[in-house]
């Protein structure tokens, strides 16, 4: 299963701006058409449908975060998990 988890720190932003972040995120994905599996207050977790395109769709999705400069630098965490392997994605690739 192909998920990505990502949350927005919350101790530097208020209320209204990580949701509104949480938003923009919701939109990129949902472009691709990929599924929020959960939402929380500064948290999205998305994940496949179980399609063989979900991997590229993911990725398309990722390229189109990091080109979204208010997001990525607010990012707390963000993790792709491809099946069992997990990795983060602002060290290895979003802030490179």
């Amino acid at each position: 299963m192909y998920k990505v988890e990502l949350s927005f720190d919350t101790n530097l932003l208020d209320v209204t701006h990580a949701e509104s972040l949480c938003m923009q995120t919701d939109e990129i994905f949902e472009k691709e058409d990929l599924s929020c599996a959960d939402r929380q207050p500064g948290k999205r977790i998305y994940q496949d449908k179980g399609r063989k395109q979900d991997y590229g769709r993911f990725w398309a999705a990722i390229f189109a975060l990091k080109d979204m400069r208010g997001i990525v630098e607010n990012l707390k965490e963000c993790f792709w998990y491809n099946g069992a392997e997990k990795e983060n994605l602002i060290t290895e690739f979003l802030r490179n």
